[in-house]
């Protein structure tokens, strides 16, 4: 089971050094060749965008009850939850930077 665990870590650790190197060359090179880009934002983004929608909605509905009394449900809601869903869904793909 040690094993395991200590090759998933060397895995992950390989894994995410190579996924560095495309983004480094992405700055090189023309903004027509993006293709680390959009394989970067594919890969870890879109993921990383879909588990920011589950936290933030876990975190609305725990918050609202607060919100409610203070009168902030809109604002909550727009931060915690269409934030993420627009950041995830609506933007193109491979344009990381936050519009």
């Amino acid at each position: 089971m040690r094993n395991l665990i200590k090759r998933s870590v060397v895995i992950a650790a390989l894994s995410a050094a190579m996924a560095v190197q495309p983004l480094l060359a992405s700055e090189q090179l023309p903004k027509d060749r993006a293709g680390g880009d959009m394989l970067m934002d594919a890969v870890f983004v879109r993921t990383t965008g879909l588990a920011a929608i589950v936290a933030g909605s876990v975190v609305f509905v725990v918050a609202l009850p607060f919100t409610i009394f203070s009168g902030s449900v809109g604002s909550s809601a727009d931060e915690l939850v269409k934030k993420p869903i627009d950041y995830t869904f609506r933007r193109p793909l491979g344009q990381i930077e936050e519009q």
